[in-house]
């Protein structure tokens, strides 16, 4: 086989090279894209079940008591599918997720240290590393706002009008309720605007003080 810098050799290696880099960037866009769609699906099921639960407030006929023990019977099924899911969610991702963080923040940093006139060559990569990192706690805040409301809905359903039994029901509904919903990157940080924030400060105080 000839060097590498004659054509066609170049031209091949070119295209092996072209094809590798397709085939990272379709698996990573596929497994964002699934890891994204999988929580804005749990917050807008948080919110849809936020919604019915207030609906059992309204006023009814004679039969609105077997509406509201019919479908207290679906939230509860349908809440705890929502939980399932969640920590399915914490299992599958959680490591991923931290190993995308720490490379994201160490990317971003980094960035800073290279000469300005270096920094259009490398400015998509802290484009996409910011947009990574924002969108994942931007996500995970949104579920977790999803679930306090839920929260807030299961007690303000009207459960004083409600039968002893269906009380209950509303009482274990709340306690799982309470339980705060996250979701952890490498089982350590917690996955929210706050995180985000704070760690968008600590970098822009460490590279203020080394770079300038």
């Amino acid at each position: 086989m000839g060097p590498l810098t004659e054509s066609p050799n170049r031209q091949i290696c070119q295209i092996i090279l072209f094809i590798q880099e397709v085939f990272l960037i379709i698996i990573d866009t596929n497994y964002q894209t699934v890891q994204i769609v999988l929580i804005s699906h749990t917050a807008a099921m948080y919110q849809i079940l936020a919604d019915e639960m207030m609906s059992l407030d309204e006023p009814g006929d004679e039969n609105h008591y077997e509406y509201i023990k019919d479908k207290l019977q679906i939230l509860i099924k349908r809440h705890t599918l929502t939980l399932d899911i969640i920590r399915n969610l914490q299992a599958l991702y959680s490591l991923p997720m931290g190993v995308n963080f720490g490379l994201n923040t160490v990317s971003i940093a980094f960035f800073f240290y290279l000469p300005t006139e270096e920094w259009i060559d490398f400015c998509p990569f802290l484009l996409y590393s910011f947009f990574v990192f924002f969108f994942y706690c931007y996500l995970c805040q949104k579920l977790i706002d999803a679930s306090e409301l839920f929260e807030r809905s299961v007690y303000a359903c009207g459960w004083e009008t409600f039968a002893t039994k269906e009380r209950k029901v509303v009482y274990i509904m709340l306690m799982q309720a309470q339980k705060p919903i996250q979701l952890l990157a490498a089982d350590i940080v917690p996955v929210n605007i706050y995180t985000f924030a704070t760690t968008i400060q600590v970098l822009y105080k460490m590279i203020t003080v080394v770079k300038f």
